[in-house]
């Protein structure tokens, strides 16, 4: 943990405001407030040069959750520590009681990072779980802490700086709808990626020889698997497996699969048989570091992705390829999950798998790449006034 005198980041003035990012565009289709938000933020007339000198990501240490903090910290070019915690119980299910004075955030002992009181510049959290931490660390720090919050915390967002959140989320919805303006919310697409075009290609020459010898097209499957909307059993995966057959049959080409922790094991082990007799490869999740993923790689090589309809985070990844992605559904999604693939497919950005199977649909050489890191980076920066 740093130490030593903590230099102030709040806003000085200065003799005239600091310039609006020339990425930030007046006409965002999902924040169409941006610019007038960042018109009040300018006028103002603050700079946060060299801001933020230390920052934290906290979380529990689900992977989706803080691969979207450090994809916004990568996107800003900002460094940051990273905390695991486990708040309690009560304060994950109610996050705003971690704005009273003397609630326990965590569970246990009191960790480190709150007993050395050396609070960052800048927090970044994401999810509702988290939501409690955050809302306590600006309250110890006495408000010296600013906060950012990836996704909706379904508490007001004035507990926080700003609120990020996909497009699907209850807050961007109603704030689309004209039913609730949030003023520090920004609102993306998809997911925030932490995978660059660039790492991606380089990723796929460090694959296994025989991966990338495979028999073209080759046609990576993402795949997810049971989650909090429903259980993905032995008949989904049954139905997935006749569909990927009938890909390679329509293409030709050879599978490469890619299961997650979210891939029930037998289920996985019955789709492997029942994809035999077809040119497949399939990695199971071994391997002890995260360099042994072949996730990054494969995106590289593919010609074709499948993803699964259950995950917004591989579905957005998979989409700054500009590749044709195709969304594989192992129950039918219902609700915000189905918004986000419904704007997907309407802004190009993937296709339904049964569509280009029935022919109602023509599979794409290419389709429309979804990055949004710059765009993202640009408002932020001109939100807290940061000079990029």
């Amino acid at each position: 943990m740093a130490s030593g005198k903590r230099t102030s980041s709040h806003p000085t003035s200065s003799s005239k405001p600091p310039p609006l990012h020339p990425d930030v565009a007046g006409d965002d289709p999902l924040n169409p407030l941006i610019s007038r938000l960042l018109e009040k933020q300018d006028a103002e007339e603050r700079s946060f040069e060299g801001w933020p000198g230390r920052c934290w990501v906290i979380s529990d240490g689900t992977m989706g959750m803080v691969s979207q903090c450090l994809a916004l910290l990568r996107a800003l070019d900002i460094d940051a520590q990273d905390i695991r915690a486990v708040p309690t119980p009560l304060l994950r299910m109610f996050p705003t009681l971690a704005a009273i004075p003397g609630w326990q955030l965590t569970l246990g002992r009191k960790p480190d990072w709150i007993k050395a009181e050396q609070w960052p510049d800048l927090l970044v959290t994401c999810g509702r779980r988290m939501a409690g931490i955050a809302i306590g660390v600006k309250r110890l720090s006495k408000g010296h802490t600013r906060t950012i919050h990836i996704q909706d915390p379904h508490v007001p967002a004035r507990h926080f700086d700003l609120l990020i959140t996909p497009a699907h989320d209850h807050i961007a919805v109603a704030q689309r709808e004209g039913s609730k303006f949030t003023d520090n919310l920004l609102v993306t697409t998809g997911a925030l990626n932490r995978l660059s075009p660039e790492e991606i290609a380089e990723a796929k020459t460090d694959l296994p020889e025989e991966i990338k010898k495979s028999a073209k097209p080759i046609i990576a499957v993402m795949l997810g698997g049971n989650n909090r909307r429903y259980t993905a059993g032995g008949e989904a995966f049954k139905k997935l497996g006749d569909q990927l057959i009938a890909l390679q049959a329509k293409t030709g080409g050879s599978l490469v699969i890619i299961a997650s922790r979210r891939t029930p094991k037998r289920h996985l082990r019955k789709l492997s048989q029942q994809l035999e007799s077809l040119p497949h490869h399939i990695w199971d999740g071994t391997g002890k570091n995260a360099e042994d993923n072949p996730y990054p790689g494969i995106l590289g090589l593919a010609n074709i992705i499948l993803v699964t309809s259950d995950s917004v985070n591989m579905t957005s990844e998979a989409c700054i390829t500009g590749k044709p992605v195709l969304s594989v559904h192992l129950a039918e999604e219902r609700g915000r999950i189905a918004g986000f693939h419904q704007m997907m497919e309407e802004n190009g950005h993937i296709l339904r798998l049964e569509a280009v199977l029935s022919g109602e649909k023509p599979l794409p050489k290419k389709m429309a790449v979804l990055d949004e890191r710059a765009k993202i980076a640009a408002q932020v920066h001109a939100f807290f006034g940061i000079k990029s």
